[in-house]
């Protein structure tokens, strides 16, 4: 038996690689951690997608915001490398402050990602990446409110294997990925993987440097190995490192003007909206052209960025139970500016500084019987992060604002679940979580050099340092009233702890600062069908989001809010996959979404209900792949595509923000040879150039424009891969 299997149909999932050695598994299995032990994505209560090392490969050398085209009820907004905000049945919230923590948790082997800033360049060199779809608190806990995204890094095998990949893309991009592992003695393995990035300026800049292009570099070292009767580690030592990139701020410029709700509105260029020129922004410039990959960008537009951790996962065999620790610290700096205003003129510049730096220790106690399966836990985490902006307004309006803020967070929970086996048919579960949060918020505003502003626990001690307490659970049962069918009904209560939000300009208000928790609770209730001879899964989930303090991200001007609303989301998602054939693998989805934020008060003053933002009602897609034997070797062509009904980006709903319905698709061919350890591949995304955007901010009270940042264009490549074996 190989020690690997490709495996095809997870839930709305894609190809993954799993151990053919675990127990209980088939090739045309797909296996998933979502509850912390290995399981058939086809045989638990959760909403799961799955993509392995194949798929990921395939998406051609795209940031993780590629994953959006291949699972159902999944956006991502990637600003640049900066920010990575995911959204999940829409669920979100689009604060774009470093100091921020999403209600989308990101998790790298087990270990919770804070920083919206570290996730970026994570994906290399992995064995699957994993997305569960709704409130997964009760095992994953912090901020897991609306799902999270898991990936899984290859880890060191007990043979010598690794490839290298190298690609050439369009825009003069050029990219490498590689890793090298085996053993090192009968007792310990090691495997050391890397990638690099550089290049890729799509963005044209009629007056500077071309934007888009990265200089990125990260690595990875693991060390695994076994420890007495039972016992394993693996201590995983990772970097990344972007280099003073062009990655920053690539924004369109388009003008705009606020209607009576205080909402920006496009306007025609032969109108003078402002009362300076035609077509014009409040502070006088015109884009002179409608394409969004050009610009006139004085700067700076840089993202500087130096990320490590340093992780060590235990586990010892103690005959009836399973001990897991899992220690982890993470340091992150962080550079990064803009040209705000997209224009020669120097109106409105923006920087920002992180200095961030996580420790967190998890302990895990499991054991698994004939009807019992249980596991307790406990957890905790402190988060000291450091954030200096200065918005630079002295040409529009003789402003020079500066802000600096420390939040230190430090939480700590208890967790656990049982599962007991009712009958063979019948299994209820059980899962509670209990979560204590402390943070502390320091803020200093100066306006052209004069501090005018301070938030602290010693001015404000009820605002400025707070505790939250709160619970997660989940109660479900599942059916299984045959080997191919699976049903499960299940109530999950969600939490996000509160915080504070990032204010730029006056007059302050301490009250507006900090914010409240919020609480999701989900109903849902699914089916799992796996069909003809196991090579076909058809699913159906629907849900019913209930949301007692939503933190809604509201830009208020150029000022951050986040104010607590209630809020509700309910929706349906079908998958399918199938086998049909040898070599032919079919996918497709569909998600029908309604989503609703109340009592919503807009720049007007006005008091309304808006839909929940980046929450399309229709989101539907699918994906084709036929491998075949074609002289000496096997040739793979492949094609998968996606469509969002139209969409808003912000809570207000401002019409600027109205995104139009989109079909967004991609293309690969890729050759094996038989005979040789090396593949060819040839790669187009976004097949048909579609120029959508990916997320806009509204400046048109202050500025008169809106800043629109749109996905890249139609994308060329190729690679050459050659296995070690």
């Amino acid at each position: 038996m190989a020690s690997a299997a490709i495996v095809m149909g997870s839930a709305g999932g894609a190809m993954a690689q799993v151990s053919t050695t675990e127990a209980g598994f088939e090739p045309g299995e797909i296996v998933v951690t979502a509850q912390k032990r290995t399981q058939s994505a086809q045989a638990i209560g959760v909403a799961v997608s799955a993509l392995g090392a194949d798929n990921l490969a395939a998406l051609g050398r795209q940031d993780i915001s590629a994953l959006a085209a291949q699972v159902p009820g999944l956006q991502v907004n990637q600003y640049s490398p900066t920010v990575t905000v995911f959204n999940i049945r829409g669920v979100s919230q689009n604060d774009f402050a470093d100091s921020q923590e999403a209600p989308i948790a990101f998790y790298n082997d087990e270990v919770y990602i804070s920083a919206l800033g570290a996730i970026a360049g994570m994906t290399y060199d992995l064995e699957r990446v994993e997305v569960l779809r709704g409130p997964q608190g009760t095992l994953f806990g912090r901020n897991a409110t609306g799902g999270l995204i898991q990936i899984v890094s290859a880890k060191p095998t007990d043979h010598l294997d690794g490839f290298v990949t190298a690609t050439v893309g369009s825009y003069g991009q050029v990219a490498t990925e590689g890793a090298v592992g085996g053993p090192l003695s009968d007792r310990l393995r090691a495997r050391l993987s890397f990638t690099t990035n550089h290049g890729g300026a799509y963005f044209k800049n009629r007056i500077g440097r071309d934007l888009g292009a990265a200089k990125f570099y990260a690595g990875r070292i693991q060390l695994a190995g076994d420890v007495g009767e039972g016992g394993k580690f693996n201590i995983k030592v990772q970097a990344l490192r972007n280099d003073r990139d062009r990655q920053a701020g690539i924004y369109s410029h388009r003008s705009a003007f606020p209607n009576a709700l205080g909402l920006g509105v496009y306007f025609d260029p032969s109108e003078n909206a402002w009362g300076n020129c035609n077509g014009c922004d409040a502070l006088g410039y015109a884009e002179p052209d409608r394409d969004p990959f050009t610009g006139a960008l004085n700067g700076p537009n840089y993202f500087s960025r130096t990320f490590w951790a340093v992780t060590a996962r235990y586990e010892q065999d103690l005959g009836g139970a399973t001990l897991t620790s899992i220690t982890d610290y993470q340091d992150l700096r962080k550079r990064y500016g803009e040209d705000s205003d997209m224009s020669p003129a120097t109106n409105f510049v923006y920087t920002t500084a992180q200095d961030l730096y996580q420790l967190s220790q998890e302990l895990r106690l499991s054991g698994e019987g004939d009807r019992l399966t249980w596991l307790a836990g406990l957890y905790g985490i402190k988060i000291h992060t450091k954030n200096g902006y200065v918005t630079d307004t002295t040409g529009a309006f003789g402003l020079l604002e500066r802000y600096d803020s420390v939040l230190n967070t430090e939480s700590v929970a208890a967790f656990g679940q049982l599962e007991y086996k009712l009958d063979d048919r019948f299994t209820l579960i059980g899962g509670l979580r209990y979560s204590r949060d402390w943070k502390r918020f320091d803020y200093v505003h100066s306006e052209n050099g004069v501090q005018d502003f301070a938030f602290d626990r010693r001015l404000f001690p009820d605002l400025a340092k707070r505790r939250f307490s709160d619970y997660s659970g989940k109660i479900e049962l599942d059916f299984k009233p045959s080997r191919n069918a699976f049903l499960y009904a299940s109530v999950n209560r969600g939490t996000k702890s509160g915080g504070f939000g990032t204010q730029a300009f006056g007059p302050f208000d301490p009250a507006t600062i900090a914010f409240d928790g919020e609480v999701l609770t989900n109903i849902e209730g699914g089916v799992k069908l796996t069909l003809l001879n196991r090579t076909t899964n058809f699913n159906v989930a629907g849900f019913h989001y209930k949301y007692s303090g939503y933190q809604s991200f509201e830009l208020v001007g150029v000022t951050q809010i986040i104010r607590n609303k209630p809020a509700r989301i309910k929706g349906l998602e079908f998958e399918f996959t199938t086998r049909p054939v040898a070599g032919l693998y079919l996918q497709a989805f569909l998600t029908l979404l309604d989503g609703e934020v109340r009592n919503v008060t807009v720049p007007s003053g006005d008091v309304l209900d808006r839909d929940m933002p980046q929450a399309p009602s229709l989101s539907a897609g699918g994906l084709i792949r036929y491998e075949f034997a074609a002289g000496p070797g096997r040739l793979a062509l492949q094609t998968n595509w996606k469509h969002d009904s139209r969409q808003y980006f912000s809570t207000f709903n401002a019409p600027v923000d109205r995104e139009p319905a989109r079909w967004v698709g991609d293309a690969r061919v890729s050759y094996a040879f038989d005979d040789l350890p090396i593949e060819a591949a040839f790669f187009v995304n976004n097949l048909t150039d579609r120029k959508y955007r990916l997320y806009t901010l509204d400046l048109s009270g202050p500025f008169g424009f809106t800043q629109q940042n749109y996905a890249r264009p139609r994308w060329f490549g190729g690679s050459l891969t050659y296995r070690i074996q």
